[in-house]
């Protein structure tokens, strides 16, 4: 039997290996830094992330919570100061409001189609319409970033770059913007003086970033180092000004026929006059600007309805203003969701496209 070695072992000992077997045989991964499993490194990291979102969606819907509160406690407040007298439906009229609904839809797949040809990408009205009509949908999602995802990925289906699609998307907003800005100072030279409030003229202050939003030579550096940075193919945008300047009138076009069946909807049940279109053109286009810029409210939800009532009370009583206000949105949710059921449904139901 042999004696026992008292002689140490110099064999250096093992330290801990960064991927190690469990008892079952698997292979777990380790961190170098913190030697945490990297499983449990990805939770803690997404840990914050997951905060962030549920901090956006509760901002968002206190938001939303506190507008809505603040109208409904105004309109019950005021009820009886309705002039109910002078309510009359007007069926022709609300069918009309609806109806722009429908050419304004038209209209913008054909303005995003033609944005699509100026980026190099092409795709028929209908496929355009459809993918629009669909995607429009996300808008009320929080975070303003889930309509684009969900365009990105219809547009994938026909053909279109999604880089490119994202690009059209981001000159959109800021074509849109300006679109709506041009409508609201048309409205502004047409309204007699001292009725638009002087803080209502800080929306001008929006023209010089759109402006600079859509520059191509500006807007190729920014595109191609976002798209190097997410290893997309980077192209340049040659895009003319008259091209812009077209397609910048058109998006102007939407807001006209937006402002008009927003017109036909408040007389549908109120005998506003005529003499008061520009006013409310100018208002919805004022109220959707102010409820883009506020992010975490989904479709400006909520602040829109709140800046378009502050603006229509100026030309009619404020619990029809109240009522205006909260009908427009059941007006645009309403038509955007028909149009989007009718634009899921029509592929499957035949084989038409619009060339």
């Amino acid at each position: 039997m042999a004696a026992p070695s008292f002689i140490p072992d110099h064999t250096p000992a093992r330290g801990p290996d960064r991927n190690q077997r469990t008892s079952a045989g698997a292979v777990t991964s380790r961190t170098p830094v913190t030697g945490k499993p990297a499983s449990a490194a990805g939770s803690i990291a997404a840990g914050p992330r997951r905060f962030s979102r549920l901090l956006r969606w509760t901002i968002g819907a206190a938001v939303v919570v506190a507008c809505f509160y603040f109208l409904g406690g105004r309109l019950a407040h005021d009820w009886h100061k309705i002039p109910w007298h002078e309510i009359r439906l007007s069926v022709p009229l609300l069918v009309s409001a609806f109806l722009a609904m429908f050419v304004w839809m038209l209209v913008y797949g054909f303005t995003w189609k033609s944005l699509l040809a100026g980026l190099g990408e092409h795709i028929s009205l209908f496929n355009s319409v459809s993918v629009l009509a669909v995607s429009q949908v996300g808008k009320y999602i929080p975070g303003k970033l889930w309509f684009t995802v969900g365009r990105m990925y219809l547009a994938k289906k026909y053909g279109v770059s999604e880089a490119k699609t994202a690009v059209s998307t981001a000159m959109e907003i800021a074509l849109s913007l300006l679109g709506a800005v041009i409508l609201f100072g048309l409205a502004v030279l047409l309204v007699p003086s001292g009725i638009i409030p002087t803080r209502a003229y800080l929306a001008f202050l929006l023209v010089p970033f759109c402006i600079l939003a859509v520059y191509p030579p500006v807007l190729n550096r920014v595109t191609g180092f976002i798209l190097k940075r997410l290893r997309q193919p980077v192209f340049e945008i040659r895009m003319t000004f008259r091209r812009l300047l077209g397609i910048l009138g058109l998006y102007t076009l939407m807001w006209i026929i937006q402002g008009l069946g927003c017109f036909f909807l408040i007389r549908c049940f109120y005998p506003v006059g005529l003499s008061r279109l520009p006013m409310v053109a100018g208002a919805f286009a004022l109220s959707w600007i102010l409820g883009f810029v506020v992010i975490v409210s989904p479709a400006g939800l909520g602040v829109r309805e709140g800046i378009f009532t502050f603006a229509l009370r100026l030309v009619m009583p404020e619990p029809v203003a109240i009522i205006a206000a909260l009908l427009s949105r059941i007006w645009i949710t309403g038509s955007e969701g028909l149009l989007a059921l009718v634009f899921t449904l029509a592929p499957r139901l035949g084989k038409l496209r619009i060339k």
